[in-house]
């Protein structure tokens, strides 16, 4: 009986000792990532609320013609559609909050996938694009 104890105690020690002793080989992002589909009013009250910060970018991704056309006010655009798209969005500062959005969400919803990859942390993706954002009352500028 005696023996039977020892042994279970020495197992338990060594199943306990290879589940601790090892380390992680996954890269884990340092920072919790915080990737959010959202409606017009609620993009709305998320432009008001950081308007002015230096940490809020509005990102329109839709073509060159189409931002133009109208866009939110205070977005900057980079083309989904370049082959470049990645390697621009990896330039961006990742720490900041990012409101992005495209013409009806298709762009900005495969987008975050690559957002996510490239470890942004903080992204909103306007649900239904900015066809959704003019046909709930939100105002485009030129």
């Amino acid at each position: 009986m005696k023996s039977r104890i020892i042994a279970a105690s020495l197992s338990t020690v060594v199943l306990l000792g290879a589940c601790g002793s090892g380390t992680a080989t996954v890269d884990a992002p340092t920072q919790t990532q915080s990737i959010e589909l959202i409606n017009p009013a609620d993009a709305d009250q998320l432009v008001e609320d950081n308007a002015g910060s230096g940490d809020f970018v509005i990102l329109d991704i839709r073509t060159p013609e189409e931002f133009n056309a109208g866009r939110i006010a205070g977005s900057i655009n980079i083309d989904f559609y370049e082959a470049n798209f990645a390697s621009e969005l990896d330039k961006l500062d990742k720490d900041k909050t990012y409101f992005v959005y495209c013409n009806s969400g298709n762009r900005s919803g495969t987008a975050m996938g690559t957002m996510r990859d490239l470890g942004f942390v903080d992204v909103y993706d306007l649900d239904g694009g900015i066809q959704a954002w003019y046909n709930s009352g939100f105002d485009i500028t030129q």
